[in-house]
């Protein structure tokens, strides 16, 4: 008899431990500059929401080529993942290149993800894909900043070889011509062996604008001590992304970085727990009246900014 029971126990035991290692999700999560706030949000919400995971993180180092090859050389072992998060355009792009046999991606920190043809629509993404974008629509940004700083010439400063920036700079271009200012196009790439050149160029061009802004591009994040060798401390410079604010940026806006994961976290759970189809999640997007204006502190230029006009939160950092 008591034998019998030890076996029942045993069997009833592994029965338990085999349907909750079954509910344990295998995520692979891909960066493109090692781990950021955006990752600690969308891991830490995961876990919030009741989603037990495994993970298995690749950093792409900013080479594309680096990416490819580990998603070639592992495709037939990640069609056992139960989802893909990746971190900004480039490995999105490069993610939706391979066939995982339908594991679903989530994708975070991308501009404008149907512009540059992650995503069908905001609505419905389809391509197996949803996720979370980083910014305002340019034109709602420029509305803001226009509250607190009126302005007739903007230098857009970005990166060519960066899909996402190019989307960005074409629309803020656009916009700007229809609204009759004049925008000043200037490409820059901070890691080119000729980069001094460039520095010394662009630094002359970019005192005819009024306001400077700086596309979101991560060879720019990465070489964020060269943008003060371009913008002079005293002129007001702009971006969509926070995590520009240091001593070069004067302002930005949107939401932190860790806001991002946790939102994408939020698609994921629905994908992971209830089997929703991430071609019919839409797209999260920073509704305007939510977004936050993030100023520096520390730069020069901020106290040109005229924040009785402002109808957003400000934080200053």
């Amino acid at each position: 008899m008591f034998i019998r029971l030890a076996l029942l126990i045993v069997l009833v035991f592994s029965a338990f431990a085999g349907s909750s290692l079954a509910d344990v999700k295998s995520i692979l999560v891909i960066t493109w500059r090692g781990q950021t706030a955006a990752e600690e949000g969308f891991m830490s919400k995961l876990e919030e929401l009741g989603v037990d995971a495994k993970y298995e993180f690749f950093d792409a180092d900013r080479d594309q080529d680096k990416l490819a090859g580990f998603l070639r050389e592992n495709q037939e072992r990640l069609k056992s993942k139960d989802l893909i998060y990746t971190f900004g355009t480039t490995t999105a792009l490069t993610t939706q290149n391979f066939d995982f046999g339908g594991v679903p991606h989530v994708f975070n920190i991308v501009t404008d993800p149907v512009a540059v043809g992650i995503a069908e629509s905001l609505d419905s993404p389809g391509r197996g894909s949803t996720g979370a974008k980083l910014s305002l629509p340019p034109d709602v940004m420029l509305d803001l900043l226009e509250q607190i700083y009126p302005f007739e010439k903007i230098a857009i400063l970005f990166d060519p070889r960066e899909p996402n920036a190019v989307s960005e700079v074409d629309q803020l271009t656009a916009i700007t011509r229809a609204t009759g200012k004049q925008p000043i196009r200037l490409r820059f790439t901070p890691d080119a062996a000729e980069k001094e050149i460039q520095i010394a160029s662009l630094a002359k061009q970019i005192m005819d604008a009024d306001i400077v802004f700086v596309a979101s591009t991560s060879s720019f994040i990465v070489n964020s001590h060269l943008l003060k060798m371009i913008i002079p401390p005293e002129m007001v410079s702009v971006s969509s992304s926070s995590a520009y604010l240091g001593d070069e940026i004067t302002l930005a806006f949107g939401t932190e970085y860790r806001e991002r994961g946790e939102a994408v976290a939020i698609l994921a759970a629905d994908i992971l727990l209830n089997n929703a189809s991430p071609n019919d999640i839409p797209i999260d997007e920073i509704a305007a009246p939510g977004t936050t204006i993030f100023i520096n502190k520390n730069s020069p230029a901020a106290r040109k900014l005229d924040l009785t006009n402002a109808t957003n939160k400000i934080v200053y950092k």
